[in-house]
């Protein structure tokens, strides 16, 4: 067992004690005398049982109280000297209460322990600018803030922390009593209008001009004016029986390309078969026709192909 802990057992019932009485967190006053008597081995504690480093004022001499000469921040400094541990502890949480540059600290919740670190640290009980984080420390390392909730269930006493409360919860709330501007999270930045109406925009889809070829959903011959056989306004056609021909394989080899990949998905010929099979049914009667013409038309005209 570490002399930490062998202070903490021994001193843990003197400072639940000072809270039930003062309101002063067990936790904070377990890990001050941890830290400023050395776990109870510095000289101050050993000859004159002062756990928290608090020095002799001119009243406390002048009213006959005992002091050790000390050096501290400055040489031969007087010491609060006490009959016993329990009179250290009464004096610290006398000392606190009674100071006014202290008195923002009870505006705390007596489980708040980190603002009240906090607070010792900025209201000057230490000159070390570390004091807060090292009390923590000691709070966290030994679960020295147990005692704070024991006493807070004993007595009924309300934390104003809320139960899932995480350290730098703590530390904000604690900068909020002592005057200082906590740190809040920046809202979410909101899209323009403009850009969520565009986001809600549905993205266009490709037109499928050879499925409208072969539905007929356009004028006239629809695969001759595909290939511009017809005149304008899908007129008369033109003359040349070659690209007429062309035009009449082409059709029939779309017309077949397209039902393959129509039988690829079952699903869809089952459910659209009436149709599609009207579809490519019109689609192969029409290769055949156009063919047949454009056959009688080579017979009855010879091919001629000039340039000029």
């Amino acid at each position: 067992m570490s002399k930490a802990s062998d202070y903490v057992d021994r001193y843990a019932e003197a400072a639940m004690e000072q809270m039930r009485k003062y309101g002063i967190p067990a936790s904070v006053t377990l890990a001050q005398g941890i830290l400023e008597s050395a776990s109870g081995q510095s000289e101050l504690s050993r000859k004159g049982n002062n756990h928290f480093g608090i020095k002799a004022t001119k009243s406390w001499v002048d009213n006959g109280g005992r002091y050790l000469v000390y050096t501290d921040d400055k040489p031969n400094e007087k010491f609060c000297q006490y009959a016993s541990v329990a009179d250290s502890y009464e004096h610290h949480s006398l000392f606190l209460r009674g100071n006014k540059r202290y008195a923002n600290l009870f505006e705390l919740s007596p489980d708040d322990y980190v603002g009240w670190t906090r607070g010792l640290q900025a209201d000057g009980y230490a000159s070390s600018q570390q004091y807060a984080s090292s009390l923590q420390s000691l709070i966290r390392q030994h679960g020295l803030d147990k005692y704070d909730r024991q006493v807070m269930q004993e007595k009924g006493w309300q934390s104003t922390l809320s139960p899932a409360t995480t350290t730098v919860d703590l530390a904000a709330n604690s900068k909020a009593v002592l005057g200082e501007q906590p740190v809040t999270a920046a809202p979410a930045e909101e899209k323009p209008a403009e850009q969520q109406d565009v986001a809600k925009q549905e993205v266009p889809k490709d037109r499928d001009y050879f499925n409208t070829i072969v539905s007929g959903e356009q004028d006239g011959d629809p695969w001759k004016n595909f290939f511009g056989l017809l005149g304008a306004g899908g007129g008369h056609p033109v003359a040349d029986p070659i690209v007429e021909i062309a035009s009449t394989l082409f059709a029939s080899l779309m017309a077949m390309a397209i039902q393959i990949d129509n039988m690829g998905n079952v699903q869809q010929v089952q459910q659209e078969a009436p149709a599609q099979q009207a579809s490519v049914s019109a689609a192969n009667t029409l290769a055949s026709q156009n063919f047949e013409n454009a056959m009688n038309s080579m017979n009855n005209n010879p091919i001629k192909r000039t340039r000029s």
